[in-house]
């Protein structure tokens, strides 16, 4: 049994080997096929994307903890009035 295991485990250490060359040969080839402006400037995009999304994920957390209403609790809000009148 742990014979099977060591197999097991060195084939799966062989297959993740594999892997990350497939990945670093990905990327030597997206290197040569784009120029490195290109490369930079999606990677650029990628970084403010990220960021965006972390901002709002903290705008939203602090207009939460000051209890701001949000666009579905005016939603809501509207609809009680009118459902009232």
């Amino acid at each position: 049994m742990l014979r099977e295991l060591l197999y097991l485990t060195v084939g799966a250490a062989k297959r993740m080997e594999k892997i990350v060359d497939s990945f670093i040969e990905e990327g030597k080839k997206e290197l040569e096929e784009k120029s490195l402006i290109e490369v930079g400037k999606e990677h650029f995009e990628r970084r403010k994307e990220n960021f965006r999304e972390m901002v709002l994920e903290d705008f939203k957390k602090v207009a939460n903890e000051l209890g701001l209403a949000t666009k579905e609790d005016i939603e809501q809000l509207k609809t009680m009035i009118k459902s009232s009148g």
